[in-house]
């Protein structure tokens, strides 16, 4: 399977995971608004939630089976743009309010260049909403099979963020737990986390609480980084 399909496969399987969609838009729902820009919007998992928390949504894709599903999914919803493509090939002369990565910078070789791009896209002022798995050493068999490039360490995505022309408002590690879970089922057992139910079964008795504690108490390390920085 190569790693579109592998992706696609993935992302499909993880339709049912409410609980953790609903925890990363609860996150980055409160810094979104206005024209917002979705960079990757795989299926078009959080597509129409981001659509309703601004005035307009323009969703980038590049996998074509990702942005016709994302077009399916915004189909009866006013002002919005799926482009089959990268960041490029959105029009270069619109300017956004917000843009938001959700699990995609990690798949992109050059990560500088995208933020920079990103940077470039975004009114003065205008916001940044990053979601990357963290930790290198982590990085197992999975990570490469469906495309990963890097994971990432919060003072390596600060850097990057402020090298690239932001201001960091907030940059922290969230999922404690699936830390210690990533790490024993695809570094330790080589295990594919997503088959077998095991990211259903994470969702629905972990997420919650996992969920209500981080909301009270910041984590030292955990599974992801939430990024959230200011155009310069």
């Amino acid at each position: 399977m190569d790693v579109d399909a592998e992706i696609e496969a993935v992302l499909a399987g993880l339709e049912g995971a409410t609980h953790y969609r609903d925890w990363l838009l609860e996150l980055a729902g409160p810094y979104l608004g206005g024209r917002v820009l979705e960079v990757g919007s795989g299926r078009g998992t959080y597509s129409p939630f981001l659509r309703a928390l601004g005035d307009s949504l323009v969703a980038g894709e590049p996998a074509a089976g990702g942005a016709a599903e994302t077009r399916r999914r915004l189909a009866d919803l006013a002002d919005v743009e799926v482009v089959e493509g990268v960041l490029a090939d959105v029009d270069p002369t619109r300017r956004f309010d917000s843009a938001v990565m959700l699990n995609v910078l990690e798949h992109i070789d050059d990560d500088r260049g995208t933020l920079a791009d990103i940077r470039s896209r975004l009114a003065p002022g205008g916001t940044l909403v990053v979601w990357v798995p963290a930790f290198p050493a982590l990085l197992g068999d999975f990570d490469r099979r469906i495309g990963h490039v890097r994971r990432y360490r919060r003072r390596g995505l600060t850097a990057l963020a402020r090298e690239t022309g932001f201001d960091v408002v907030d940059c922290r590690y969230a999922n404690l737990p699936g830390f210690l879970a990533w790490w024993l089922i695809v570094r330790v057992l080589r295990l594919t986390p997503t088959a077998g139910g095991l990211a259903g079964l994470y969702d629905r008795w972990v997420v919650g609480a996992v969920r209500a504690i981080e909301r009270r108490v910041r984590p030292p390390f955990g599974q992801s980084l939430l990024l959230v920085a200011k155009a310069r």
